[in-house]
């Protein structure tokens, strides 16, 4: 993931536009983009601030892994194509959690990996 620009330099070229500048020549001199430079000039508008956003690691989920295994444990014979329609997402995003989860899919029952035969059966009753 690239760096935020510096606030800085967010500031001088705020500056230069406030004083009449034109944002061609800003774009040019700065070496930024006229879509950076309008996100800008419009956060500092709206909010008198040119601070970068604070970036997030991680995206939202649309479900979290407690509801997830909740519907295996409900649902043991469930296919990862129906669970993808109960979540209303894509099956790779099913595959991908339940990979994280380290949730194996064995027909018909779902399994955590290092489970032997015995704790298997006891899920699926």
């Amino acid at each position: 993931m690239s760096r935020a620009y510096s606030e800085d330099l967010r500031v001088r070229v705020i500056q230069s536009y406030l004083s009449g500048m034109p944002k061609v020549n800003i774009i040019v001199i700065f070496k930024i983009g006229m879509d950076t430079l309008n996100r800008w000039i419009r956060q500092y508008l709206q909010t008198g601030d040119v601070k970068p956003k604070q970036r997030t690691r991680f995206r939202a989920r649309k479900f979290s892994d407690a509801d997830l295994n909740a519907y295996i444990s409900q649902h043991p014979s469930a296919t990862i194509k129906e669970m993808a329609a109960h979540f209303s997402v894509k099956p790779s995003s099913i595959q991908a959690r339940l990979k994280m989860l380290g949730i194996t899919y064995k027909k018909p029952f779902f399994m955590q990996k290092g489970m032997n035969r015995k704790e298997r059966n006891l899920l699926s009753n």
